[in-house]
């Protein structure tokens, strides 16, 4: 999962523009702040669609999107030979979660 602030890191955002032309501004976020989460995986030869998630995150949530976006895919990435990688979110290392990735023979590293 991927947090991206709409300010960019630790609220501060930068501009960049050419000075000899007239500055345009674009506002993205009229109506304030906020972020997006999101989900996607890549492969040596192939990648997955990428699954926005609405509100937090918990264990079960993402065992959802882990169902719905990796399972039918990751043979396809890299053969019988792949790897699942992740840091250690607390919602990656959930009990309920460690199990499920052993009942369908998902090998995880950190």
């Amino acid at each position: 999962m991927k947090k991206n602030n709409l300010d960019g890191p630790d609220g501060f955002s930068y501009c960049w523009h050419d000075l000899r032309k007239e500055e345009e501004i674009f506002s993205t976020r009229p109506l304030g702040g906020g972020s997006v989460m999101n989900w996607a995986s890549f492969g040596w030869g192939s990648k997955s669609s990428i699954c926005f998630v609405d509100g937090r995150m918990n264990a079960k949530g993402y065992r959802e999107v882990l169902k719905k976006h990796l399972i039918d895919i990751g043979s396809c990435m890299g053969g019988s030979d792949w790897i699942f990688q992740q840091d250690n979110a607390p919602i990656h290392r959930a009990k309920v979660n460690l199990a499920w990735f052993k009942s369908k023979k998902i090998f995880e590293e950190y």
